[in-house]
């Protein structure tokens, strides 16, 4: 009996002691009262009873900006926070690192902050469930940023996405390190909402060529100015496919890096006459040759480009002569041809033109 005592007195005492620490971290916040704007928990842990005692607010009225990321919150935590109705003025919401699934996701998607802006809901574990449950969101209508990135997201979450009407300001999309394979990629280059997505993040997914043609067919984003598509296992045929696109004219930024575009490949980007507001450009680590290289050397549509990073690759000699014999590229401030096979004569032929340059 007296055992049994001291085990339930150990639990209250430890369920106080938890009480009293969230207290003690909400107690200066709390005393600002609605002169409140931004609230910044960010690894905090502040766990199940944290999330109840945020739900509980009513005074936070004014606001906008609530950072949880990293809080060992789960599900339950999140439909908990979400059932809080005082804060209509939130624009900035972070979830991120979290494992709140896709019932928290949903919970979030049904919550009754309209006039979000900004949601991070990176590595919340809500796989495709999660992402059809947001796309089904009506009322974020003024969302700009949304970062779905590391959520095991595949086909069917895209396609979900991808027909969501609500966002049509959306501006920011990073879908980063999800699943995403060719059918995924077909289903978002079909999208004709986000009209006005300028950034789009969809590095370390398997899209593969056959959804980087896809993606290059895409005559939507026709404001989009940074495509990042680093590692996502395109080759040759890829890359001459999203040369070939012809909306994306306000591109500024393309990230290639870490692909096997090689010597093919380059030829097909050196090729391309559209984009002629890029002005960085970065294929590390792509089996690129002199030969590649040679057909980069010799485009004509990049007179603003003023970054062009070619490290980690095959380049000799020829091709960095090929690169420094280039009048287009009038902007160019920063070269890196680090990693290659050059000698000082390369070397040398680079750097007289570019003394900045990364060899």
């Amino acid at each position: 009996m007296g055992g049994a005592n001291s085990k339930k007195k150990s639990s209250r005492t430890t369920g106080t002691k938890g009480e009293s620490k969230i207290s003690t971290l909400l107690e200066p916040y709390i005393k600002q009262g609605e002169s409140l704007t931004a609230l910044n928990l960010d690894n905090k842990q502040i766990g199940a009873e944290g999330a109840r005692a945020l739900s509980e607010n009513t005074t936070w009225t004014n606001l906008t900006t609530l950072n949880l990321c990293r809080n060992s919150l789960d599900a339950e935590g999140a439909k908990v926070i979400c059932k809080n109705t005082t804060w209509a003025n939130l624009t900035t919401l972070d979830f991120s690192f979290n494992g709140i699934g896709a019932i928290g996701v949903t919970a979030i998607s049904d919550s009754t902050w309209a006039n979000l802006t900004t949601l991070n809901l990176s590595k919340t574990e809500m796989g495709d469930e999660g992402a059809i449950a947001l796309s089904k969101n009506s009322t974020w209508t003024k969302l700009t940023t949304l970062d779905l990135s590391n959520n095991s997201i595949g086909a069917e979450g895209v396609r979900a996405l991808s027909k969501s009407t609500t966002w049509t300001n959306l501006t920011t999309l990073d879908l980063s390190r999800n699943e995403i394979n060719s059918e995924a990629a077909r289903a978002l280059s079909e999208n004709i909402t986000w009209k006005n997505l300028t950034t789009l993040d969809l590095s370390w997914n398997p899209i593969r060529a056959e959804g980087a043609s896809a993606l290059g067919k895409n005559t939507t984003w026709t404001n989009l100015t940074k495509l990042v598509l680093s590692n996502i296992y395109i080759s040759a045929e890829g890359v001459r496919a999203l040369c070939e696109n012809t909306t994306w004219t306000n591109l500024t930024t393309l990230n290639l890096s870490f692909n096997e575009i090689d010597n093919e490949g380059a030829s097909g980007i050196g090729k391309n006459t559209s984009w002629v507001k890029l002005t960085t450009l970065n294929l590390t680590s792509n089996h690129i040759g002199s030969e590649g290289a040679t057909a980069i050397s010799k485009n004509t549509a990049w007179a603003n480009l003023t970054t062009l990073v070619l490290s980690q690759n095959k380049i000799e000699d020829e091709g960095a002569v090929a690169l420094s014999t280039n009048t287009t590229w009038t902007s160019l401030k920063t070269i890196n041809l680090s990693g290659n096979s050059l000698s000082e004569k390369g070397k040398s032929a680079v750097s007289s033109k570019w003394p900045q340059a990364s060899l």
